[in-house]
Formats: C-alpha cells, structure tokens, sequence
C-alpha cells in the first residue's frame, strides 16, 4: 500500500513556503504553512480542501500512470502492481479508491492530532505515516522561483530541495507547478499539481525505494 501513499506524501510536503502580508497565492501558500507548522485544520480548510486534492490528485496519478504503465513494468518486474497492465491499473485504483482514501483521511487526522508514531509501523498505520511525513517536511527547503497571475488564477513555480539527512536525499531535488484559484471574495486557496505528468516517474522512483526495503 505504501507504494502508492508514497508520493501523495511526497507532494504534501509542498505546503513548506511562502511570504507576502497581501491575499496573494504566495500568502495563500504560507498560511497553509503556518496551519500544518501548528497543526491546525481549520486554518489549512480555509485554504486548502484536502479531501478534494487528494481525490483529484488520485484520479490524476491513476491516469500518468496508466500512460507508462509498460516503462514501469518493465523497470519494476518484482512488484506485483505493475505486472498486469494498464487497464488492470485503473480498474484496481477505481475499485480502491475510497479505501485508499479513507488511509489518508487517517493520515490526516493523526497528522493533526498529533499522534505519536507507533514502535511498530503495523500498529498504527495512518499515525506512522503522518510522522513519516512531519520528519520529511523538517528536511526539505523549499523557494519560490516564480508565480505566474493571470485574472483568477495562478501557479506557483516551487522547488523542492533536500538537506544532507537520510530523508533529506530521499527527497532530491523537484519541482512542483502549484495551482491556485480566487473566489468570488478574493480569496485565493490551493487546487492542484499541475505538473503530475513530469514528476510522476520521479515520484515512483521514490516510492518504490521505500517499498523494497520493506
């Protein structure tokens, strides 16, 4: 399972910057900092629904990765995952869906919480990977390279950068076109990755180091 939790995890590590006094995507993106930094849902929901970015965001990996479904086949033969092929793939993730999402909607709760990660991984799934994703968040930096507005919508140019610790290089270097919308109030709030289809291979990668040394 953690094969694919793995990179939603990773791009959840995209709420680590951002600046500005004024309602801009950047001061968007820092309040989302500041909520997860104090553990804070109601601050992140006003910015942010994550229920809707994970579903999205779910549907989006199941498709880029049904689009290299063979590459990964042929690169991964010992997980079981890709040795079906891509319609085996979508059907799979449409018919889990819900549990899947409901793991994260765990991860989430114990992420805010503050639950404490578990001796043993087993016994407590969700709480073992929002510590999981805490301890990655702590060493990552990350600096806006550019934000793009145009009347209602905008992306912000992210990049991802480890520091020298074990988490720190499993992280590298990515990154992350995050898209954002304004509402009729001038609020402006986090919709989406813009750019799965670039960062999806790196992002298996990721996931499938961590699975075979499980």
């Amino acid at each position: 399972m953690i094969r694919f939790f793995m990179p939603l995890m990773i791009l959840a590590v995209i709420f680590l910057a951002g600046c500005g006094q004024e309602d801009t995507p950047e001061a968007a993106l820092n309040e989302i900092k500041i909520a997860l930094a104090e553990r804070d849902s109601i601050k992140l929901a006003a910015r942010a629904d994550l229920d809707e970015f994970f579903s999205a965001t779910y549907d989006a990996t199941t498709i880029e990765l049904a689009k290299r479904y063979d590459d990964y086949k042929a690169k991964y033969p010992d997980d079981p995952y890709f040795q079906h092929s891509a319609e085996f793939l979508t059907a799979y993730n449409a018919e889990h869906k819900d549990l899947h999402l409901n793991f994260l909607r765990g991860v989430s709760d114990s992420f805010f919480a503050k639950m404490p990660a578990p001796d043993v991984p087993e016994d407590n799934p969700t709480a073992y990977v929002a510590n999981e994703f805490e301890k990655i968040r702590a060493a990552t930096n990350a600096t806006i390279k550019e934000v793009v507005v145009n009347e209602n919508s905008a992306t912000i140019f992210l990049e991802l950068a480890g520091d020298n610790s074990l988490r720190g290089k499993f992280i590298g270097h990515l990154t992350f076109e995050l898209g954002f919308s304004r509402d009729d109030k001038n609020q402006w709030h986090f919709d989406e990755i813009k750019n799965l289809d670039e960062l999806t291979p790196a992002l298996v990668d990721k996931a499938e180091l961590v699975w075979i040394n499980l």
